[in-house]
């Protein structure tokens, strides 16, 4: 589908939405506003809880993803069964009407946890527990340690049979605000990836923040597709990016076919200095952060209704914003949307309407078309942040996954 102007997109779907089920302002207003009662409360209830949720936490992460997947299959399958027989003026209080029924059901859960405290430490076992919903399959694991940086493991899935041809590789960046992810826990949704498109996967592990900076994140990218240029041509690989990882891919993007005094000048003093390199044959971006400057009014605006970028987790990542690049002075060398956007690979930009990043995510693509790019902006209305990484559970995740899968082989050469 050819790139729309973000006027054309609202216009198409403009029906009325609901945010907290529907519920007054007035009622929401003490558990959303700081120091109000309800707020105050859930804070308190979280930290009063918080040394045994980490134990929680430490079990489940012990736990086979097999089982994990089991349990988490059974549970949504019962859920999906109350909502088809309970009253739908009370089950189906998601943001539309016209949204599925396991769309309301996903929503019925996560809405929740825009009422707690959003610390790292929680974020970052979330986002470790990605494979629940898509449990590795056995395939064949290659675990690379970076030969610059002690304590990164990169993982390359070896998805297909062995062959003399060089394989087509996805090139897999994960999301999580710079804050939070890891290879293992998106190793089962990259495996299945893998095997949709046909082809093996490479995970870069990137260092995170506030330990590191945007910088050493992107540079640990970086060195990870040098890497894998030395296993397989570029026409051979497709890179794909989460949120904060769909940011840092278009950096590296960016960067890979700019001069050494760019490059120089975006990494500092971190030696040694990358060289040029290829375009790879595509790039996905799912939810792509790419402005670190600011929270835009998109934000402020959709996380209203986002599941995963609620107000608890932007004032979260707002309070470290600073820190992210280093200091407020370097955001706007970080950002991939304030840069140079020529001579880019093809971009898909898959988004929902009503996340969090849709409106960054739609200059993304608009600017990247400006500079000749060739662009393709698929948004899909009422979802939230990251949406596509739920196709197991909702049937409009399911359409945008086939969707991506078939503007990959579009893009010909080995991957048609």
């Amino acid at each position: 589908s050819a790139l729309q102007s973000k006027d054309a997109i609202v216009k198409d779907t403009a029906v009325s939405v609901r945010a907290n089920f529907g519920l007054p302002d007035w009622l929401m207003r003490t558990f959303m506003t700081k120091g109000g009662v309800g707020r105050s409360t859930f804070e308190l209830m979280q930290l009063s809880a918080a040394p045994l949720l980490k134990v929680v936490f430490y079990l489940v992460r012990c736990l086979p993803w097999r089982f994990k997947n089991m349990c988490a299959v059974s549970s949504w399958k019962l859920w999906l069964a109350l909502h088809r027989i309970l009253p739908a003026s009370i089950f189906r209080r998601g943001i539309s009407d016209s949204v599925s029924l396991e769309v309301h059901a996903m929503h019925n859960v996560m809405w929740w946890f825009r009422l707690f405290p959003c610390p790292i430490w929680s974020m970052r076992f979330a986002l470790s527990q990605l494979s629940m919903n898509f449990p590795p399959q056995g395939a064949p694991v290659e675990w690379i340690d970076s030969p610059t940086t002690p304590g990164l493991r990169s993982a390359y899935v070896r998805v297909l049979p062995p062959s003399e041809a060089k394989p087509r590789v996805l090139l897999w960046a994960f999301g999580g605000a710079f804050v939070a992810g890891d290879v293992e826990g998106n190793m089962g949704p990259a495996e299945h990836y893998g095997r949709k498109l046909g082809c093996d996967v490479f995970l870069v592990d990137m260092r995170l923040c506030p330990e590191s900076k945007v910088q050493d994140a992107v540079l640990d990218l970086y060195r990870g597709y040098e890497w894998l240029l030395q296993r397989v041509p570029a026409e051979n690989i497709v890179m794909l990016g989460i949120s904060s990882g769909g940011g840092s891919v278009v950096r590296v993007l960016q960067l890979a076919r700019s001069d050494d005094a760019t490059r120089r000048e975006y990494f500092g003093d971190r030696r040694p200095l990358p060289r040029a390199l290829p375009q790879p044959a595509g790039a996905i971006l799912l939810g792509a952060f790419v402005d670190y400057t600011k929270v835009g009014d998109g934000i402020q605006r959709n996380s209203a209704f986002d599941w995963i970028v609620s107000p608890r987790v932007v004032e979260s990542i707002a309070e470290l914003q600073n820190e992210l690049g280093g200091g407020a002075h370097l955001l706007h060398l970080c950002s991939p949307l304030l840069q140079d956007m020529t001579g880019l690979c093809p971009l898909m930009v898959s988004v929902s309407e009503h996340e969090g990043l849709f409106d960054e995510d739609v200059a993304l693509a608009a600017k990247a078309k400006a500079a000749g790019v060739d662009v393709v902006l698929s948004a899909t209305p009422f979802l939230c942040h990251v949406f596509q990484l739920f196709s197991c559970y909702l049937p409009e995740a399911a359409e945008e996954e086939l969707r991506i899968f078939e503007w990959v082989k579009s893009k010909g050469g080995v991957w048609a």
